[in-house]
């Protein structure tokens, strides 16, 4: 509770500094809040008739607000925290309403639906392997509610009100809709990109892509350096969804005013344009015509942590395309012993290439690793030997 002095305490000295937090709340959250790769939860009072539209969406008087220092969103998302239904201490069947309640049981709520939707993703996707963490964090983001009368993200409600049934609904499409049309974990290297197609079913039903990443540990800040802007994100990553007409789609962006700290600015409707702070990006199409959109992801710079980034991409209200033929439909020549060999891909889906020199039998080698297809059409360059009186190639698509 403002204002009060935080007390430091290094050793047998203790600092009384003046407190934190600026004008409208804002700037709030704890140390553990500002960590760019969890899902950060913040409260809002119970919705006793369900979520029916922003209006009804009220922040606890208790839950924390970003920006983060770096300008970073924060919370996430957020869930009921007041008037919780939780065990009781009288006996074993006892249950009790918590009064007033707290972000601690906004945040298990939101823990507890992540938990049940990564059980769901694994049911439904039964020889696939585990969904990544910015994955489910992806997902909970994408399909949250929107808890503002203004479209994008906030820095007192983040995306918006945590919805699971949404969220279920999402990765259920994914499983049944064609192959990889609603979430798509790919990896993106070095001087790369990510780039494939959306089709958008009508003017009337905004597409929604969202991408979102386990960003490298940044430098932290010394526990006295208070208010650093230097950003923490260590991979900045960019979507982009370019039109029919070739015009481009940019994500939200919020303005966190880091030089005056005003609520004003802070509070201000989302705009668009180049993120350089969040390991999350939205683009929202609000009007989409019918026809095919291309969503892009590249990288500024160079990536660090051994020179790769695996990135969630979460679509919605896209129309569901079938794979394309599984065959090899090129081959050339590139060098004495290597061939380029390509094929028709899935962008998300996982292949590998394996060879033998005989077709009798069933032992089919790997050629190198398992290939994550960044693109709608897969080329790979693959050893030749011209020892070899002949040499057989397959490609097979991964769970």
């Amino acid at each position: 509770m403002q204002p009060t002095n935080h007390i430091e305490r290094t050793g047998a000295t203790t600092t009384y500094r003046p407190p934190d937090g600026d004008q409208g709340g804002y700037d709030t959250m704890s140390q553990q809040g500002c960590a760019k790769n969890v899902l950060t939860v913040g409260a809002i009072y119970p919705l006793a008739n369900g979520y029916s539209g922003p209006t009804n969406v009220v922040l606890a008087s208790f839950s924390s607000c970003g920006p983060t220092d770096d300008g970073r969103i924060k919370p996430d998302v957020v869930a009921d925290g007041i008037n919780d239904i939780t065990p009781g201490a009288a006996r074993d069947t006892n249950y009790v309403i918590w009064v007033p309640g707290g972000t601690s049981f906004a945040a298990p709520g939101v823990a507890g639906a992540i938990g049940l939707l990564s059980q769901f993703y694994k049911q439904v996707h039964p020889n696939g392997s585990e969904p990544l963490a910015s994955t489910l964090k992806g997902v909970a983001i994408h399909t949250a509610d929107s808890a503002t009368t203004n479209a994008g993200p906030s820095y007192r409600f983040g995306w918006g009100v945590m919805n699971t049934r949404t969220a279920a609904t999402l990765i259920s499409q994914d499983a049944t809709n064609g192959l990889k049309n609603q979430i798509k974990e790919v990896l993106l290297t070095n001087n790369s990109a990510i780039q494939f197609p959306v089709v958008a079913s009508d003017g009337t039903n905004p597409v929604k892509i969202t991408i979102c990443w386990t960003d490298p540990a940044g430098t932290p800040n010394n526990v006295t350096n208070l208010d650093n802007p230097t950003p923490k994100l260590v991979n900045d990553l960019d979507l982009r969804v370019v039109s029919p007409t070739g015009s481009t789609n940019l994500p939200w962006v919020l303005n966190p005013d880091l030089t005056n700290q005003t609520s004003a600015a802070r509070s201000a409707a989302a705009t668009t344009g180049d993120d350089i702070r969040n390991n999350v990006e939205q683009v929202y199409v609000a009007h989409p015509t019918n026809a095919t959109y291309l969503v892009q992801v590249t990288h500024k710079g160079s990536l660090q942590s051994n020179a790769t980034q695996w990135v969630s991409i979460l679509i919605s209200r896209n129309v569901a395309q079938a794979p394309p033929p599984l065959v090899i439909n090129q081959m050339a020549k590139t060098a004495t012993n290597t061939l380029a060999i390509g094929w028709p891909a899935v962008v998300g889906a996982q292949y590998q290439l394996q060879s033998k020199t005989n077709l009798t039998g069933t032992n089919w080698l790997n050629v190198d690793g398992i290939i994550s297809a960044r693109l709608t059409n897969v080329v790979t360059l693959v050893p030749f030997s011209q020892a070899n009186t002949a040499q057989f190639l397959r490609v097979a698509l991964l769970p």
